[in-house]
């Protein structure tokens, strides 16, 4: 029987994941549940796409900005959790403000431009480049000015440091601090002269005259040079003089970026009679006077009602709702998936996941159609559910092995039976000598003859722990790539999975590419009964072992060492195994685009080389295996643009390529969100590939890469490199999957 005041079970009962049922915007908690709100969230990304596109030379400003009314009928339909979502996302394409609406402070024009000078000159715009993105504008605005004047002949190309070229290509880093070009001193001594010498059309795509060019010019070169001070000029500025800065700022953001304006959170102004119309006027002012903007307005009903609909002139209602989205109920499976992404927070996963789910299902008759669901309610039912018998999700699932905290019996009552346990250990030994023998394996079909005409036996069939596709794990879904096994032998290379065979066929271990195994010793002692790997050595995985005594480098005695390359394999199952048992897993895409970035580099059947595009934060790989061209994207899923972008180009290139993506339920891939752009179902089928992966999938990775990435430097990294290969082979298999 279970004991609930055991500290393990306390600890469940404490770690609840319902009990947070309103949204904090942090890190830990996205990406967010795809499927809740999915219409409004593409439809406002659609609109964020459009403004991208219509970047083209004076045509930027062309028209007003956007605003979407984002209404819900109560709290807790989840607003805020789809505001982060699209935040995390326009981080690539669009600039993102808070717009400062609370009751803490006036709704005014001068507080507006405080808060956005703030948020622009703290928000970093790339983790691998750590730029601030008011200083990327910056850059941008200077570049633009000097381009401007290079083309209509006010500016002769030998008089400035750097060509028109350099300065669209590279002008971040021609205008920092740090650099060796003298184009930002330059521009600093010429500031008058490119104020007065700006073309008319440089003039009207900004929106601003002569004199307020001199003044941004002289505020963007010191902000640039790092002056601190530089914005102090917009101190102290009267309501009306506030509104002409901000609208000018935000015109000169947009030449370089959309913006993205968020107003929520507005519970505080309920019944409010002055707010609504306060709020209102700064909304349509940008909307009216600031196009490739896109404003959301969040708001309740209740307050929606109270301090907006009933206060303002209908020439305002009239531009606030143009374009209303209401956040209705949402659907049976996203209540599911949201619970789900909860679960994971305590560990909760698989059948144990699906069992809670399904209780709450059955309880409060999800599917009923007079049942209506949303967010905050399925939260608190899963809290109601998991605090009145969280025991009840916990237990091992029938057949797995049992959890390391049960207690084993004592073995003194076994003590009366040492002929029984004679008789096994005979038993056992007996079957250890038949197992060193090993036997033929049986003919497969279509098996491809080697470059010398022999046969190579395929590895057993067992089912392949990775990568299913399109939600299918049989080992007929990985026969598409027989034929470039074939061709890659026949021109002399061969995938990893290949040069060798499995410790099961040969009784040795497999010889990889890249390094000569050490001399063949005995096989190490078998793994204990019921686990799934050996006991990993406790000294440092990639030595001898002490027990060895070492003499000039050789040991006494050969059949007590163990071989280098099973050291490294044991160490990558053990942390397999202990990142299952640990924490939920989350799916870093930055960290698996370096790992596989490493080992494509030493895989002798890829040809590999690394390619930028538009809006990637992150390197793409590109992959050549049997003329087929394999592009590896470790984009997050909700860099729309990014993915959009690829998929764009696809149609153009060769038949053979394909776009691989990679999917877990931490980071879940959504391909449906391209529809959303104009591209059928069998276009996104066939031109992107999308890697489905389990915590166990995800588990393997990680633990190939630690230990690949901790011996680097030492002579074990080439060992602990061809190990990886080997051990991940299913994965090489699956990506070089041709598409269905």
């Amino acid at each position: 029987m279970r004991d609930y005041t055991s500290p393990s079970f306390m600890d469940r009962n404490s770690s609840n994941p319902f009990v947070d049922d309103v949204f904090i915007d942090h890190p830990s908690n996205l990406p967010g549940v795809g499927c809740v709100h999915q219409h409004a969230f593409s439809q406002i990304l659609s609109t964020l796409e459009s403004m991208v596109i219509q970047q083209n030379g004076n045509q930027i400003l062309e028209g007003s900005g956007r605003t979407f009314l984002i209404t819900s009928p109560r709290a807790g339909y989840g607003k805020t959790h789809l505001v982060a979502r699209l935040k995390e996302n326009a981080g690539t394409i669009a600039n993102f403000i808070k717009l400062p609406f609370d009751r803490s402070r006036p709704v005014s024009w001068p507080i507006a431009l405080s808060s956005i000078v703030r948020q622009l000159s703290t928000q970093t715009r790339d983790t691998h480049r750590p730029i601030r993105t008011l200083e990327e504008i910056s850059r941008f605005f200077l570049s633009r000015l000097i381009i401007d004047q290079l083309s209509n002949g006010a500016i002769k190309p030998k008089d400035c440091p750097e060509s028109a070229d350099a300065l669209r290509s590279d002008f971040i880093h021609l205008f920092s601090n740090d650099s060796n070009s003298r184009i930002l001193s330059w521009t600093e001594k010429r500031s008058s002269d490119l104020a007065k010498n700006a073309s008319p059309a440089f003039l009207q795509q900004l929106g601003i005259k002569e004199r307020e060019l001199s003044f941004w010019l002289r505020v963007i070169v010191d902000y640039t040079k790092g002056d601190s001070s530089a914005f102090d000029a917009l101190r102290g500025l009267s309501n009306g003089e506030a509104r002409e800065r901000l609208l000018q700022l935000l015109r000169i953001c947009v030449s370089y970026r959309p913006v993205l304006l968020i107003a929520d959170a507005l519970d505080g102004f309920f019944g409010s009679d002055s707010a609504g119309m306060d709020i209102a006027e700064i909304i349509t002012g940008i909307r009216e006077n600031v196009g490739r903007s896109l404003t959301l307005l969040c708001v309740n009903e209740d307050v929606w009602k109270s301090s907006f609909k009933e206060q303002l002139p209908t020439a305002w209602l009239d531009r606030i709702t143009g374009e209303t989205t209401r956040l209705r109920n949402i659907s049976p499976e996203a209540a599911a998936e949201l619970v789900k992404a909860r679960l994971a927070r305590a560990s909760v996963t698989g059948a144990n996941s699906e069992k809670f789910i399904e209780s709450l299902r059955t309880e409060h008759l999800w599917v009923d159609a007079e049942t209506k669901l949303y967010p905050r309610s399925v939260l608190r039912q899963a809290n109601d559910l998991w605090k009145s018998q969280p025991e009840s999700f916990f237990s091992a699932p029938a057949g797995d092995a049992p959890s390391p905290d049960e207690e084993e019996e004592d073995l003194s009552q076994f003590t009366d039976k040492l002929d029984f346990f004679k008789s096994l250990q005979e038993d056992t030994l007996a079957d250890r000598k038949v197992q060193t023998t090993p036997a033929p394996l049986p003919p497969t079909p279509q098996q491809p003859p080697t470059t010398h005409g022999e046969s190579i036996p395929r590895e057993p069939n067992t089912p392949n722990p990775f990568f299913a596709s399109n939600g299918s794990g049989n080992e007929s879904d990985l026969a598409g790539i027989d034929s470039i096994i074939n061709d890659i032998r026949g021109s002399g290379k061969a995938v990893v999975s290949e040069i060798h065979k499995t410790p099961s066929e040969q009784g040795q271990p497999p010889k990889m590419p890249g390094f000569t195994a050490p001399p063949q010793e005995s096989a190490p002692a078998p793994a204990r009964s019921g686990s799934p790997f050996a006991e990993p050595a406790k000294e440092n995985p990639f030595t001898a072992p002490e027990s060895r005594t070492p003499t000039n480098g050789h040991s006494n005695s050969p059949a007590a060492q163990t071989p280098l390359d099973n050291s490294i394999e044991a160490t990558i199952k053990r942390r397999e195994t202990d990142l299952l048992r640990g924490d939920a897993l989350r799916l870093d895409l930055e960290r698996l685009g370096l790992f596989l970035q490493e080992m494509g580099m030493h895989h002798p059947a890829l040809g590999q080389h690394e390619e930028r595009f538009p809006s990637s934060r992150s390197t793409c790989l590109r992959w050549s295996v049997h003329n087929q061209s394999i592009l590896l994207g470790f984009e997050s899923p909700r860099n729309v643009y990014f993915w959009n972008n690829l998929l764009q180009q696809s149609p153009s290139s060769n038949d053979s390529q394909k776009i691989v993506a990679f999917s877990h339920p931490s980071d879940r891939f959504d391909s449906g969100l391209f529809s959303t752009f104009g591209f059928s179902p069998a276009v996104i089928k066939g031109r992107m590939d999308i890697i489905e992966m389990k915590d166990r999938e995800l588990a393997m990775i990680y633990a190939a890469e630690m230990t690949v990435r901790e011996t680097a430097g030492t002579p074990a990294h080439a060992e602990a490199v061809q190990r990886g290969l080997r051990y991940l082979d299913p994965l090489w298999r699956r990506i070089c999957e041709k598409v269905s």
